[in-house]
């Protein structure tokens, strides 16, 4: 790369300020959303919902309400940890035997497993499995939360009706799934161009091309009015249901009625003169807390 060309290539990441704290984002609009909750006397925990619900808008590939997690929980007036469970669960009617093995090596997804005929358990509606995010951020925000749920989900809504702005990134993110969002209709009506072309893209940070996401806005607003009570056993849960079983998925009702938020007791992992809060359950903790066992007796200098 020649010395010119470097000096135009620079990459340089914004800071959100505020005096009661920090709020790390990948995007910058959910920090800043995050900040806003600091500056309006919110709790940390106020800050984490509406950084969440406006990157599940502008980060689409990578967050959303219809996914789930788990949150490792400090509270410094009490110096007491707290582990929070909103993980995804499998669908009661899924059938495994809708997944064979391909026989074709690993699958190209983010984990080493086999491949499974025409990678049905990470594309397509029979991947979807039973959400809880939304109830997870409504567990936290019942125990430790300062201001109104509304209020931390408007500026998720105000993001949607704007709309996507297509940048260099969402552009690389979008073209890189192009052939698989090709293969939804709805998908591929919202993502791409003519419903089967990569966007073209600005390299501004405020592009005109901006994908429509009122109906995202729509859902959101319900979410405002209603709280995780609107997935979990209202009519946006039925709609979403309903969606992934005409698209041939398994997710019902009952499978979102039952997959709620809990808080368990997180696993202390002590470490030489160290100690650890980690999450219980199929997450890393777990495998974390086995690593540390183990080199707890190594001697590592040099």
């Amino acid at each position: 790369m020649s010395a010119a060309l470097s000096r135009t290539m620079e990459i340089r990441k914004h800071v959100v300020e505020t005096d009661r704290g920090v709020v790390a984002a990948q995007h910058r609009q959910a920090a800043e959303a995050g900040a806003e909750a600091l500056r309006a006397g919110g709790d940390a925990v106020d800050a984490a919902i509406a950084c969440s619900f406006v990157l599940g808008v502008l980060e689409p590939w990578m967050s959303g309400p219809a996914g789930g997690g788990a949150a490792l929980h400090w509270r410094a007036d009490t110096g007491r940890a707290h582990a929070l469970n909103f993980g995804m669960r499998a669908p009661a009617s899924l059938r495994i035997e809708d997944f064979p093995l391909s026989g074709e090596g690993l699958a190209g997804d983010l984990f080493p497993w086999d491949r499974v005929v025409e990678d049905r358990n990470v594309l397509g509606a029979k991947a979807v499995a039973v959400p809880a995010l939304v109830d997870g951020l409504e567990a936290a925000h019942r125990r430790w939360g300062r201001l109104p749920w509304a209020e931390l989900v408007a500026p998720a809504i105000a993001a949607a009706r704007r709309g996507l702005a297509i940048d260099w990134y969402a552009a690389l993110i979008i073209a890189s799934a192009t052939r698989d969002l090709a293969c939804d209709a709805d998908a591929a009506a919202l993502f791409l161009t003519d419903g089967q072309w990569p966007r073209s893209f600005s390299w501004a940070a405020d592009s005109d091309d901006r994908l429509d996401q009122s109906r995202m806005a729509d859902s959101l607003d319900i979410l405002a009015r209603e709280g995780a009570k609107a997935l979990h056993g209202g009519d946006l849960g039925a709609a979403l249901a309903r969606d992934v079983r005409d698209k041939g998925g398994y997710l019902g009702l009952d499978d979102l009625a039952g997959n709620r938020a809990r808080f368990e007791t997180p696993l202390a992992v002590p470490y030489r003169d160290a100690l650890f809060h980690v999450m219980p359950g199929l997450t890393a903790g777990p495998t974390f807390a086995r690593a540390m066992e183990g080199l707890a007796g190594e001697t590592l200098s040099e």
